[in-house]
């Protein structure tokens, strides 16, 4: 019989292979590479975690943790002393273009490839965290229209960001979005 795990090492250890999937920017790794990036045994996840599936399964719960924590402190924002839409979501694109945001854009986008290829509980992470982003913009915008839109604008720039380092482009198209509005 196998003695049970300790939880507050096994957050430990979650914390730190979703450390390291952030740095990385992937998931995509076997078990050994994972534990050898954060100084443990393969055989150690196995015993926490029990597979590399359910290691997955419950780094995926825990960004999207990270992601509530990070990307949505935006949610705050208003649109009460902004001259315009362009402010709040200028900012918004400041915080996602920062480099610490790096490699949590990167983990997002492998999710949204597992989702394409049909991994079923990938798909429902995505769709929550997509519906989130809609609610929040619905939230700033007041207009479901204008939200879906700007979910749109920032999935794009956000890719075009990520595989050309450009964070002006988006600015601006942002600027020039917005202006359509006035």
């Amino acid at each position: 019989m196998s003695r049970p795990t300790e939880p507050q090492k096994k957050q430990e250890l979650l914390e730190q292979c979703l450390s390291a999937a952030i740095e990385a920017g992937a998931l995509d790794s076997s078990i050994n590479m994972i534990a050898n990036k954060i100084g443990t045994s393969g055989r150690m996840l196995v015993y926490h975690f029990g597979s590399k599936q359910e290691l997955e399964r419950q780094l995926i719960g825990l960004l999207e943790t990270r992601l509530r924590q990070k990307l949505w402190s935006f949610q705050s924002l208003s649109l009460v002393g902004a001259d315009c839409l362009a402010e709040p979501l200028l900012e918004m694109w400041s915080h996602l273009t920062s480099p610490d945001m790096l490699g949590l854009l990167k983990l997002t986008m492998e999710l949204n490839q597992r989702a394409i290829q049909g991994d079923s509980e990938t798909q429902r992470f995505v769709e929550q965290e997509s519906q989130k982003w809609i609610d929040s913009l619905f939230n700033l915008t007041n207009d479901k229209t204008t939200a879906l839109l700007l979910f749109h604008l920032f999935q794009g720039a956000i890719l075009d960001f990520l595989t050309t380092g450009n964070a002006q482009r988006g600015q601006q198209t942002i600027k020039a979005f917005t202006e359509t509005l006035r």
